[in-house]
């Protein structure tokens, strides 16, 4: 790799970092995010541990992705071992931090092979002009089909394993809708005799669906209010409760006379 390239990916990295930990859209934290997981480290890596060699295609292809799966694993393992949580701000550490060091590792190594160059030697060749020609190598049908083995098994491996990760995110979940009420930290009472309570609705289910819910007091306190939720949405609402006495909350799905789900809240006695 050359000290511009290795700059390249560096800079690529830090990009791509704040991409993601800034509040910019999906379509840039996305790519940003695959960038850094599956391009950049390994890019980096292979010119740090294998400047010195002459790579073929195949190996240009399957090291880059190969590499930055290793430091995700084992990154993540060292992470997880050290106590750190596993998160965004985390992965993203890991992954441009390995990137910046490995271009760092790569600029130090050419300096050195630099510095460590006999002038002497280097005069003589270009005054006697002797020059090194490596013979293009002669490829057979054979020869590129034993080649392109390893790289045709390592998308399979990588395509199973992506089919197997997004497999495992959806088995076993199961649709739900949660159900909260409690005391308000911020809000105040606003009227006598009365207390603040967040009333929230989570819908987790596979699709829209309609709420009904009330909400029981003392006093005859009572309220009923009419939700329609997408899956992930959320619905919260501030009341003024009796301050004695429990408060109950019952959500109802659809039109159905039994309460789905019921929530109680004791006041001051």
């Amino acid at each position: 790799m050359s000290r511009r390239a290795a700059l390249l990916v560096a800079a690529a990295a830090l990009v791509a970092a704040g991409a993601v930990l800034w509040p910019a859209p999906a379509a840039l934290r996305v790519p940003a995010g695959l960038l850094l997981a599956l391009v950049l480290p390994g890019i980096a890596l292979t010119g740090a541990l294998f400047g010195v060699r002459v790579l073929s295609t195949v190996e240009r292809l399957v090291l880059p992705p190969a590499l930055s799966a290793a430091v995700l694993v084992i990154g993540g393992l060292g992470l997880y071992a050290a106590g750190v949580h596993l998160g965004r701000v985390s992965w993203t550490a890991l992954t441009a931090g390995t990137t910046v060091a490995a271009g760092a590792a790569v600029l130090a190594t050419r300096r050195l092979r630099r510095q460590h160059a006999d002038p002497q030697s280097v005069t003589e060749t270009a005054m006697f002009g002797t020059v090194l020609v490596a013979e293009r190598e002669r490829l057979t049908v054979r020869t590129v089909f034993w080649r392109l083995v390893p790289l045709a098994l390592a998308l399979l491996l990588v395509t199973g394993a992506a089919a197997l990760a997004i497999r495992a995110t959806t088995a076993g979940r199961q649709p739900f809708t949660a159900l909260s009420l409690a005391p308000a930290a911020d809000s105040v009472a606003t009227q006598p005799n009365r207390r603040a309570v967040v009333l929230s609705v989570r819908c987790e289910e596979n699709g829209d669906v309609g709420y009904a819910l009330r909400v029981a007091g003392d006093d005859g306190y009572q309220q009923t209010f009419a939700v329609t939720l997408p899956p992930g949405g959320t619905w919260t609402r501030t009341l003024q409760v009796p301050v004695t006495g429990t408060v109950t909350a019952d959500l109802f799905m659809g039109t159905t006379a039994v309460p789905y789900r019921t929530v109680h809240l004791a006041g001051s006695r």
